[in-house]
């Protein structure tokens, strides 16, 4: 560990300037807008007079909400590391505003499941996998890549669908606040990943690229085993597929371009990966057997 002497000492473009105001405005802007978790979880649960889940659907939204508290444990993790490796200013400024939403995030949504009488459990070995390769990875792209990218759309996305679905009032008034810090998490990934990709050699770049591609496939999977709860709660999963699988696929294809990869290339990438969705979410196919129809596609593409 040392100081960073030379953290003002570079150039930039034009267009890595205008990313580095915006990351510094997503620092001053989450500094403005943060919310004391303890007191807005105690308003909101004194506006409903408690929290009150239907008890037929309380281990389907405790679940759900155990792979996103989980996940807001490595979101935590990440986002600590980033604001310590991270070397531009505004890039470290934006990755420690995260930091400190994260732990908020954590904390609350914790107490939350402690209301409701919900122990939080050992998320699905997909899911798991998912967040070990994001926390595991050395790569700084990697990191912006898997969390920033792929798993805060796939966060903001799971708490729309469960406030819009009201299945419970105290949790749909406290995730309009993490949709708010969610949103302003991905923009760290969006400003700042293209600048470390401009720098990668080819090989680190098709590694990148493959490293999204098995976070998609796990992600399918992960979302796959979520099925039966959104179901409980009156959820399509197809819908929430759908919305994540755009914002995905959105962020897969802003990558290849920045890569530069042909449209020949990519295209059937984009074939295989909804082959494997259409086989985990079959409703004509026993789950089963869909499920190890997936698993070996998921082998032959990651040669795993």
């Amino acid at each position: 560990m040392s100081l960073e002497y030379d953290m003002f000492s570079y150039s930039r473009t034009e267009q890595e300037a205008r990313a580095a105001k915006i990351l510094e405005g997503i620092y001053h802007k989450g500094h403005r807008k943060g919310w004391d978790g303890q007191e807005v979880l105690q308003e909101c649960l004194r506006a409903h007079s408690g929290a009150h889940i239907e008890p037929d659907k309380l281990e389907a939204l405790g679940s759900i909400f155990s792979v996103i508290l989980w996940g807001e444990l490595a979101a935590w993790k990440v986002s600590s590391s980033l604001a310590f490796e991270l070397k531009p200013l505004e890039a470290k400024m934006a990755a420690t505003s995260q930091a400190h939403d994260e732990a908020r995030h954590f904390y609350v949504m914790n107490d939350y499941l402690n209301e409701i009488g919900y122990n939080p459990e050992k998320i699905n070995s997909a899911t798991e996998a998912l967040l070990e390769n994001v926390m595991g990875t050395s790569s700084l792209a990697k990191k912006l890549l898997g969390m920033q990218l792929m798993v805060e759309p796939v966060a903001i996305t799971i708490f729309r669908f469960v406030r819009e679905a009201k299945v419970e009032p105290v949790l749909s008034d406290l995730l309009v606040f993490y949709e708010r810090d969610e949103a302003r998490h991905i923009a760290l990934g969006v400003q700042y990943l293209p600048e470390l990709i401009r720098k990668m050699t080819w090989n680190e770049k098709v590694g990148l690229l493959l490293f999204q591609i098995k976070l998609l496939s796990l992600e399918v999977e992960g979302l796959r085993h979520l099925e039966p709860s959104f179901r409980k709660l009156g959820i399509n999963s197809d819908d929430v597929f759908k919305f994540a699988e755009k914002k995905q696929m959105d962020a897969l294809a802003l990558l290849a371009e920045e890569l530069g990869i042909s449209e020949k290339l990519w295209k059937p990438i984009i074939a295989m990966m909804n082959i494997q969705k259409d086989l985990a979410f079959s409703k004509e196919l026993h789950l089963s057997i869909a499920y190890n129809i997936s698993t070996l596609l998921r082998r032959i593409l990651l040669g795993s």
